[in-house]
């Protein structure tokens, strides 16, 4: 008993100081300073295919997914378009997002552009770059400048050289300098040509690579500008071999591409999520199309979309809808796994809305509507796992933030190291305390006392003492004599 008690007891201990330190607020240990995030719960419904609230005193969108986004100069976020569930056609709706307000706005258009050609279609997967006064959206029915000023649209008109209309294009868009960048897409079948448009002249020019390395034709690939060092990342996407981890970097001063890392193939979409927190250079995402993406801090991060998990391994691996979080730390030029769910198809946790929980998590979704103000990383929406694991559209509201002080519910960070030193420490006292107890009582863990002879215990018997009477002898017993004789 007294072994048992021992080992289960330093079992107890060695997986409490093991999760020491560990939360579910995400980290990221970058090369100067350990960074660590929380997801707050803004808004919208914790279930999914809500409709549009629009009255006097709230406005708020509807669930959807694909929508378009930008954000302005004065830091507003709009929205336009997308599939919802109030109506299988595509959203014909424009939404502003007040950030420090937290408000939503719906925008009517002007009436008297109801029946102008020029105004869009309703957008799905539509690509979007906001410059100065006007913003310019490429759908798949072709490219089209909204002015804020005016409120209305005209078609982008009069090119001798364009792309074809496409969705889901891989886009980056240059605030700095006013330039869109896209490439691939699907129009009738996925693409593999890369453009780029001056905002400034609104004038297309096909990128001519100078080496035969180049990605292959993709659509709803998720893509980042490194603004530092002016370099285009791109990550994943589903190609004509099916869902792709392949990482791609395009050098803006060289003209060429370079493939990082990464693969294509279903028996080879695994992602290796190693442990959280901890850079590695076989840490790696695993295949996946429709991944929210945003910039933090000159690091690459990367939420959900649709794709292989931890577990998926083999050639009948499907895809599952994923709630992992990622960093490409390009410091250390490896991928830290800082959050989420490791395994796909899992429940969100939302806490107490408008509040930082260490434990909340957007539920697994792709096509998500994703935005970063500052060094604040939002994400609305998409097509995912409601709270009660059904299946549809969504209109959450995610902020995730950095956090500095110590938050509720959250534990005291240690190092791993250390960890295990206090780990040793509390066990040597555990075995000390144990030998010293066995010891005193003579018990049999590790027979330290009389050698190995059994220890034998001695113990008082009560017995009752009872008086019998002796019976009277008046003679003495002779034998019987013989009669034989």
């Amino acid at each position: 008993m007294a072994s048992q008690s021992l080992f289960s007891f330093v079992y107890i201990v060695f997986l409490s100081v093991q999760n020491l330190g560990n939360s579910d607020s995400l980290i990221l240990k970058d090369s100067s300073e350990e960074i660590r995030g929380v997801w707050t719960w803004i808004g919208g419904s914790k279930q999914s295919n809500q409709k549009n609230v629009i009255d006097h005193n709230q406005q708020y969108p509807g669930s959807r997914n694909e929508a378009s986004s930008w954000l302005d100069s004065n830091g507003t976020v709009w929205i336009f378009g997308g599939r919802g569930a109030e109506s299988r056609k595509p959203l014909d709706e424009l939404w502003s997002f007040d950030a420090t307000r937290r408000q939503w706005h719906f925008h009517e258009f002007n009436k008297t552009l109801d029946t102008n050609e020029q105004k869009p279609p309703p957008p799905l997967g539509a690509t979007s770059c906001s410059f100065g006064n006007k913003v310019i959206l490429v759908s798949y029915l072709g490219a089209f400048i909204f002015r804020y000023d005016k409120n209305q649209w005209t078609a982008l008109n009069n090119q001798t050289e364009s792309p074809q209309p496409r969705s889901h294009a891989a886009s980056w868009c240059d605030t700095n300098k006013g330039i869109l960048f896209i490439f691939g897409g699907y129009s009738k079948q996925r693409l593999g040509d890369f453009w780029k448009l001056s905002l400034e002249e609104m004038k297309w020019t096909e990128i001519k690579v100078n080496t035969s390395v180049v990605p292959s034709s993709r659509s709803k690939a998720s893509a980042w500008i490194h603004h530092w060092s002016g370099d285009l990342y791109m990550f994943g996407g589903s190609t004509n071999a099916g869902l792709s981890s392949e990482f791609w970097k395009f050098s803006l001063e060289t003209s060429e591409w370079m493939k990082v890392s990464g693969t294509t193939g279903q028996d080879k979409c695994a992602g290796k999520y190693g442990k959280q927190g901890l850079p590695s250079s076989t840490n790696h995402p695993g295949c996946r199309e429709g991944a929210a993406s945003w910039i933090y801090k000159g690091h690459l991060c990367l939420f959900g979309g649709s794709g292989f998990d931890n577990f998926s391994r083999g050639i009948f691996a499907l895809p599952d809808l994923l709630s992992d979080f990622w960093v490409y730390n390009t410091s250390v030029s490896h991928w830290v796994w800082i959050g989420g769910l490791s395994r796909g198809e899992g429940i969100p946790f939302f806490g107490e809305k408008g509040k930082q929980d260490v434990h909340a998590i957007p539920g697994p979704r792709e096509g998500a509507t994703s935005f970063s103000i500052g060094e604040t990383l939002w994400l609305f929406g998409g097509s995912g796992h409601d709270v009660k694991q059904h299946d549809g559209f969504l209109n959450d509201l995610w902020m995730w933030e950095q956090i500095t002080s110590h938050t509720p519910g959250d534990t005291i960070h240690v190092s791993f190291g250390f960890r295990v030193l206090i780990a040793i420490f509390i066990l040597i006292l555990a075995l000390v305390g144990t030998i010293i107890t066995c010891y005193s009582k003579e018990c049999r863990f590790f027979h330290l006392k009389r050698g190995l002879r059994p220890v034998v215990k001695y113990k008082p018997v009560e017995v009752e003492m009872i008086q019998v009477a002796q019976p009277e002898l008046h003679a003495p017993l002779e034998e019987p004599a013989n009669r034989n004789l």
